[in-house]
């Protein structure tokens, strides 16, 4: 929310949340200028590493001018820390 606030010039951003399959289910769509990718050293990297780091998937489509859409899911069921033995 605070990219496409700051940095897309969007006027209208869309969220959508749902559980299902023991998955949180987290779509966010704006209408600004589109554009965004990870390579460009923006905080979407962060976000990925930190989704991925959960054991979810983060999914981005920003063509110029269209918008951007990310698409991400995360498990919500939580792993145990696993143990070591010595």
């Amino acid at each position: 929310m605070t990219n496409a606030a700051k940095h897309s010039g969007a006027t209208v951003v869309d969220v959508h949340v749902a559980t299902r399959d023991g998955r949180l289910h987290v779509g966010i769509r704006d209408d600004g200028r589109g554009g965004a990718a990870p390579c460009r050293g923006s905080g979407l990297v962060g976000l990925t590493d930190r989704v991925e780091a959960l054991g979810g998937q983060l999914r981005l489509h920003s063509p110029p001018g269209a918008g951007t859409t990310i698409r991400l899911t995360l498990p919500l069921t939580q792993q145990a820390p696993s143990e070591h033995t010595d």
